[in-house]
């Protein structure tokens, strides 16, 4: 028996917003059986604009009938209504059959932000199936929806090509695939140094005694990856020998948060997220910082102390790349959560692990090898920005 060909129509509404204007109109439709099988409704400024793909097949009430009954509603509403049928097509298909992601672009306003990526879109075959501006201020917070279905080059390079766009333009960019979880995160990590907090604590330490130039230069191979973790801060450590324990007091003092810490942590004890610091820093910075700020978990390496003096030895084993994985998975059981309702956020090459057992890993003013893996590529000034991938209906 043959199939009933469908009776498709795009309806579109638009006009100032009130209440009362979805109602009156889905209401029409649904006196009359009409089917909607997609919906888009947005408000910009107070103009409300909607549009409904329509199923008229198997409609109590002619077509025409029902073009009467929304255009008198809509004279009534005082906004307009239009009708043009929609041919069936493979596009139709549902959003979580498409290959769908979602970039989140944050930072300072300017021209050409949409221009630069769509282009980037354009050129590789992916299809931008919504543009919205979801916060305005001093910092911009942009959503693109796009469908990757048709992406001409591999991932992995076209979300490169995105990550570079956002870093020429001093922008944030955040990857994420369009489905349940994007936004249900339960858990976020963060790493310590130069991520929840501006300074590198070693470097600090190293300064009180007098080896900081010795230090750095050790901590900037590690960062880049070019020098083992574990060997790195091994050496490091080795050249606090016979510090006192009670200096390391006055640097406590002198911690700066990175800009937007306080604002995120508050946002996300109030959806009820999980905080934790997992960092290859020191449990005597990492456990105050928990205590000070109420997180909920703290891991860090922890130096040998010996007659109120640096040994100038670190206790076994030490917390790497690699303990920081095991880390964060066994906080994944603990809580009795999803890979996917994680955000990882660091800031170096031993972060990497860790980002890439997330189903949001951040890289946060990062080296290049860090990025590489990362879903997410943040400025230092835009942590805060963390915000608008957390609840799609909250204005914060």
């Amino acid at each position: 028996m043959a199939t009933m060909e469908k009776q498709l129509y795009i309806i579109t509404v638009q006009g100032l917003d009130r209440p009362g204007l979805v109602a009156g109109i889905s209401e029409i439709l649904a006196e009359a059986n009409v089917n909607l099988l997609d919906v888009d409704q947005t408000v910009i400024r107070k103009l409300f604009a909607m549009f409904m793909i329509a199923d008229f097949t198997a409609a109590s009430k002619k077509f025409e009938r029902v073009k009467e009954d929304l255009f008198k509603k809509a004279r009534e509403l005082r906004i307009k209504v239009s009708i043009e049928p929609y041919v069936f097509n493979e596009s139709l298909k549902r959003k979580e059959e498409r290959n769908l992601i979602l970039l989140t672009i944050i930072g300072k306003d300017r021209p050409g932000i949409v221009a630069r990526f769509s282009k980037i879109c354009a050129d590789n075959g992916v299809n931008i199936e919504r543009t919205r501006m979801i916060a305005r201020g001093e910092t911009i917070a942009l959503e693109m929806l796009i469908n990757v279905e048709g992406l001409k080059t591999d991932f992995d390079k076209f979300k490169e090509l995105l990550h570079q766009v956002g870093l020429d333009l001093s922008l944030s960019v955040i990857i994420q695939k369009q489905n349940i979880y994007h936004r249900a995160k339960k858990l976020i990590v963060f790493d310590l140094d130069t991520t929840f907090i501006q300074q590198e604590i070693i470097d600090e330490i190293a300064k009180i005694a007098h080896v900081d130039r010795q230090v750095k230069e050790i901590t900037k191979r590690a960062m880049k990856g070019e020098m083992d973790f574990k060997q790195a801060l091994r050496e490091r450590v080795k050249l606090l020998k016979g510090l006192p324990i009670s200096s390391l007091g006055s640097i406590l003092k002198e911690i700066r948060l990175t800009k937007g810490v306080e604002e995120l942590l508050s946002v996300l004890k109030e959806l009820g997220c999980k905080i934790a610091i997992i960092t290859g820093s020191f449990s005597y910075f990492a456990d105050k910082i928990k205590e000070k700020f109420d997180l909920d978990y703290a891991f860090a390496n922890e130096l040998i102390i010996k007659d109120g003096k640096l040994t100038g030895e670190i206790k076994e084993p030490i917390l790497d790349a690699e303990m920081k994985r095991r880390l964060i998975q066994d906080l994944i059981k603990k809580e009795g959560i999803k890979k996917e309702e994680v955000i990882a956020v660091g800031d170096g090459a031993n972060d990497r692990f860790m980002l890439m057992e997330a189903g949001l890993g951040i890289a946060f003013d990062a080296q290049k090898i860090l990025r590489k893996v990362a879903d997410g590529v943040i400025t230092k000034d835009n942590l805060r920005g963390l915000i608008y991938c957390l609840n799609e209906f909250r204005d914060y």
